[in-house]
């Protein structure tokens, strides 16, 4: 199959730090200013270092199989099914992601508007899903326009706070006294929800102009515009108002505090940076279902869904219509099932990707063991294996602390691919 239509590396960038700039930067601030207090920014920089060796691993796969993405790498260097369970548990977890970041965006606008709180959340949920949906169907020079759109309006609320952080900025807070080393561990797991989403470039690795060049370059280039975002954005807050941040009772109360701290009418303000959170949560909920699509279609391009054929069609506008509808019914059914409950979501959608990151690293290690010369060194696979099972712990602990029930889910969404695995590797048997 020939696709016409490619993205650019500016708008795979784009892309990227879209997707990686959701909800989290916004629901952290608060978070960890009461955890750490002034070291809240050094979260940010400890789990981008933690990182690194994944996203050279992941990096150095898409050199190694241009165009790949999560099935490709595992599939080429292990075997078919870690190939399929890598893209598949990848595909239905990050659809958590998703639509965990729709249904707080409509919490938010709800408490911004009031003619919006007589009406379910859940059905504004679906109608964003829906309307999201529509536009995916398009093709890849619209998505890359509202792309751009949700980015500008990203870039408001966290612009605002940078600038006025560092007018106010106040360096006593940045002392001894204000630093909570203990509570660095307990940031962490939240520090990489908000970290998480570079691997957006391997589901869009197909789709970009010359990928085995660019590729890696949107991983690297987008990684570190955000990772130096988040920090800079709690550093310039917390220097702004120290104690008052940690004191505020949700990161809603954040902003309203740093207006007054700046002597500006909260009032009207506090609507518009608001709407821009939401709007801008909703940009990495768009961005997701945008890049995610290509994940399942990989999987019906090698025969591997209930269906294979159908969903490797492409509509006019080169877009797998079917998987995109897909994603749409499965987000439906992650509402339908949760009601939008933010742990169960969260837990689900994180230990999903770092599941992904883990067989990545894994198929690196294959691929350097039956190919001793690979230009990699070793240390690379094994750092990124030791991040990937670090990360996997924390995930794990989490769900067994706050919701069990979300590892059962995890572990039925794997079980219910790896049946559809089977049963279509029969049939292809049989043929």
């Amino acid at each position: 199959m020939i696709h016409k239509q490619k993205l650019s590396l500016p708008a795979a960038i784009m892309i990227n730090v879209n997707i990686m700039l959701g909800t989290g930067i916004f629901i952290n601030t608060t978070a960890l200013a009461t955890r750490a207090g002034a070291l809240g920014f050094l979260g940010y920089l400890i789990v981008g270092v933690l990182m690194l060796p994944l996203i050279l691993s992941i990096s150095h796969l898409l050199r190694l199989h241009p165009g790949g993405g999560f099935y490709t790498f595992a599939q080429k260097e292990i075997s078919p099914l870690a190939g399929f369970l890598s893209s598949w548990t990848f595909f239905v977890a990050k659809l958590a992601s998703a639509t965990l970041i729709t249904h707080a965006s409509v919490l938010l606008m709800q408490t911004i508007i009031p003619a919006l709180a007589i009406i379910n959340p859940l059905l504004l949920d679906s109608a964003i899903l829906i309307f999201f949906t529509l536009m995916n169907m398009r093709n890849m020079r619209t998505g890359s326009t509202v792309q751009a759109v949700f980015i500008t309006l990203k870039t408001i609320p966290i612009l605002f706070a940078i600038l006025v952080g560092l007018w106010l900025f106040n360096g006593t807070y940045l002392t001894s006294e204000y630093a909570i080393w203990s509570g660095i561990p307990s940031m962490m797991p939240l520090v990489l929800y908000a970290c998480i989403g570079f691997e957006a470039a391997v589901s869009l690795s197909s789709r970009i102009k010359d990928p085995e060049k660019n590729a890696p370059l949107v991983i690297f280039i987008s990684y570190g515009i955000v990772v130096a975002i988040l920090a800079l954005y709690q550093f310039a807050f917390y220097g702004a108002l120290g104690n008052a941040l940690s004191e505020s009772q949700t990161y809603l109360c954040a902003f309203p505090a740093l207006l007054s701290a700046a002597g500006m009418n909260a009032a009207t303000w506090h609507t518009f940076l608001h709407l821009a959170i939401a709007s801008s949560a909703l940009g990495g909920a768009y961005g997701i279902l945008f890049s995610n699509s290509w994940n399942l279609y990989a999987l019906a391009e090698h025969k591997h869904l209930i269906g294979s054929s159908a969903f490797a069609k492409l509509n006019k506008q080169d877009i797998p219509w079917l998987c995109v509808l897909t994603e749409l019914i499965l987000c439906l059914m992650y509402l339908a099932v949760t009601g939008g409950e933010r742990v169960l979501l969260q837990q689900i959608s994180g230990l999903g990707v770092v599941f992904a990151y883990f067989m990545c690293v894994l198929s690196l290690i294959y691929a350097k063991r039956n190919n001793p010369n690979l230009a990699v060194s070793w240390a690379v696979p094994i750092l990124g294996l030791g991040s990937a099972v670090l990360l996997m712990g924390m995930c794990i602990r989490g769900l067994l602390i706050a919701s069990s029930y979300a590892l059962v889910a995890f572990f039925l969404l794997l079980i219910t691919g790896a049946t559809m695995y089977f049963i279509t590797a029969q049939n292809q048997d049989n043929s």
